[in-house]
């Protein structure tokens, strides 16, 4: 889709459709020089967009509603299997969200993928040790009523 603004500038505006509204991804002046163009992040258009994109993009999505559910869950009801729900959706909810910050603030194209292969194994070892310590210990959410029953120690009573 592209509109010409003023008869001078000419914008591309790139989009996801997601059912009966249309998001905008960015939008980008065509009208810059070669060399400050090259510097914008190169973006698809939507009739190239793969399925992959969309469908990553609607994970996001039912993983955030569902770790906030399991949260709630865990709040109401606690057991095992909203436990180890909570060890698979936090830490995949915050790799994903890492990525994109990553992926927003670091512009050395070559420790991007390496940055993202050493989150991939950060989350993979925290999904794993979550589920250990739920399967072998008091489970996430015991842990976090644990925590916020802790009393502070006053210093008078250390010594």
């Amino acid at each position: 889709y592209q509109r010409r603004v003023r008869g001078v500038l000419n914008f591309q505006h790139y989009y996801i459709t997601n059912n009966l509204r249309m998001l905008p991804l960015v939008t980008r002046s065509t009208c810059l020089r070669p060399a400050a163009r090259r510097l914008l992040p190169s973006v698809t258009q939507v009739s190239h967009l793969s399925g992959s994109i969309v469908t990553h993009w609607r994970a996001e999505r039912y993983v955030s509603i569902l770790t906030a559910g399991a949260m709630v869950g865990a709040a109401v009801h606690p057991s095992l299997a909203i436990d180890h729900a909570l060890a698979i959706l936090v830490p995949l909810h915050t790799q994903w969200g890492l990525e994109q910050i990553f992926t927003d603030y670091i512009h050395v194209k070559a420790l991007i993928p390496i940055i993202g292969i050493l989150l991939k194994m950060l989350t993979g070892f925290t999904i794993v040790a979550l589920l250990y310590f739920n399967q072998h210990d008091i489970g996430i959410t015991q842990a976090v009523k644990d925590l916020w029953n802790i009393q502070r120690i006053k210093p008078e009573e250390l010594s």
